[in-house]
């Protein structure tokens, strides 16, 4: 894999996520089965994922969270059938990374994570200031430059932890959005959108609501 394309895939767990047929029929084949048997992730790693945009986007009183909607197996079955090999392969070592920070941290194995566990290492790197930020990105801007000579060299930790977790939150927003269940019955479903409509009731655009898809 060249610079261009490392630089292009440098957010762990994020990438450019575009609503193909492909895409969707992903999407909207996800359940919210309590047993979560990941394709792409290790067993340990899937927990960790569903512990995760479970905090991120959490069940309310009236709205289904994202665990609701099956978001996790979503992204698993992305990064497992859509994602390019380099993609998979960046995953790869981001969760591994993961793993690692996880078990140095708790002392014990990812896969015995609890919620308030994976809520410490979330607010540790989502809630850095944008100084912080801007360094996570020099120093995988740093890889990206070594990885080009080297394909076994490792980035730093901190600044994949952050990569990932932050590419995992932005999937998660995105999936969570654009499932049925939330684009049909909570944001304003439009079944055929790009109507220019002038000088009309709010009421007739959503009521405010964000529009889905």
């Amino acid at each position: 894999m060249n610079r261009r394309e490392v630089l292009k895939n440098l957010g762990l767990g994020a990438g450019f996520l575009v609503a193909t047929p492909t895409v969707m029929s992903l999407l909207q084949s996800c359940t919210s089965e309590p047993e979560f048997n990941p394709l792409f992730l290790s067993k340990g790693q899937g927990h960790a994922l569903r512990r995760m945009v479970d905090l991120i986007l959490p069940t309310g009183e009236t709205v289904p969270g994202a665990v609701d909607v099956g978001v996790h197996e979503f992204m698993d079955k992305y990064w497992n059938a859509v994602s390019t090999p380099e993609q998979q392969a960046q995953m790869k070592m981001g969760f591994g990374i993961l793993e690692e920070q996880f078990k140095s941290t708790f002392s014990k194995e990812i896969s015995e994570g609890k919620a308030e566990d994976f809520d410490q290492l979330l607010s540790k790197y989502l809630k850095t200031t944008k100084e912080e930020q801007t360094a996570y990105g020099k120093k995988m801007g740093e890889f990206a430059q070594a990885f080009e000579k080297d394909p076994t060299v490792k980035p730093d930790a901190d600044a994949a932890m952050f990569s990932l977790l932050s590419g995992i939150r932005g999937m998660a927003i995105w999936g969570w959005k654009s499932s049925e269940a939330i684009g049909k019955n909570v944001l304003w479903y439009d079944p055929i959108p790009a109507q220019q409509k002038g000088c009309i009731a709010l009421s007739e655009a959503g009521n405010g609501k964000v529009m889905s898809l």
